[in-house]
């Protein structure tokens, strides 16, 4: 239930951390005007979230030298493709060195958010020696698609329970699933005052757990909490704490 927040410091928006490479062209094979998407790795973890976008440009007759700008794009589930705005080492114009067949670009983006996709919007201008534009244009890349890849700790059925050996407690059954799409980790369960610690649940597993806690009285609700401790960073932070009727008579 933890809600993971990403690196602010170079992307104060979204939390992305940008990386670029420059690339000169070979002489002889000059490249191809485009926007491609060069690499798209899923995780779990935000920081092992990475797309990179790559711009090439072909040099022009009468240029002196190339630019290219990468603008950030993404979109999130019903919503419309927007530009990511502030994000570091975006928004602005990469020139290339004087005299060359070619310009290549590589812009890598870390710790994206999810769900969304992402695409890059790259601008190409050709400049004179005298500073001023002889041409432009724009292409776009491929999207990359960005899957929530968290766990999601539920609930999973109604809170069975029977008197304990001890007097005055009981021994409580909750249920507990991992809807999300990897493992949890460690977590604890708290059903009244009673506290355990539970095992990592893998992606889809469902497991009863056990819970001593003082016995409650018919008619009465119980409080139950899972991942008391914000230990697990989930895709959904809903559905961990519930009031629960009592299940003893």
């Amino acid at each position: 239930m933890r809600r993971t927040l990403l690196v602010p410091a170079v992307f104060a928006l979204s939390g992305l951390l940008p990386a670029a490479v420059m690339a000169a062209a070979p002489s002889d094979a000059p490249p191809a005007l485009r926007a491609a998407l060069g690499s798209c790795k899923h995780s779990g973890l935000a920081q092992q979230r990475v797309t990179e976008f790559v711009g090439s440009m072909p040099a022009r007759a009468g240029a002196s030298r190339m630019r290219m700008r990468f603008d950030l794009e993404r979109k999130r589930p019903t919503r419309r493709w927007r530009r990511v705005r502030g994000a570091a080492g975006f928004g602005k114009w990469e020139r290339s060195l004087p005299s060359r067949a070619g310009f290549i670009f590589h812009k890598r983006v870390v710790g994206l958010r999810v769900p969304a996709r992402y695409r890059a919007l790259i601008s190409f201008a050709w400049e004179r020696s005298d500073g001023t534009i002889l041409q432009r244009a724009q292409r776009r890349s491929a999207a990359c698609w960005q899957p929530d890849l968290r766990p999601d700790l539920r609930f999973d059925g109604a809170l069975s329970g029977v008197p304990a050996v001890q007097p005055g407690l009981a021994l409580y059954t909750l249920m507990v699933r991992n809807a999300g799409r990897s493992a949890s980790g460690p977590f604890s369960v708290r059903i009244g005052n009673g506290r355990i610690e539970a095992a990592s649940l893998a992606a889809g597993e469902r497991r009863g757990l056990l819970v001593l806690a003082p016995v409650c009285a018919g008619g009465s609700l119980l409080t139950a909490r899972v991942d008391e401790e914000d230990r697990v960073d989930e895709s959904h932070e809903d559905a961990h704490g519930a009031r629960l009727p009592c299940p003893l008579g």
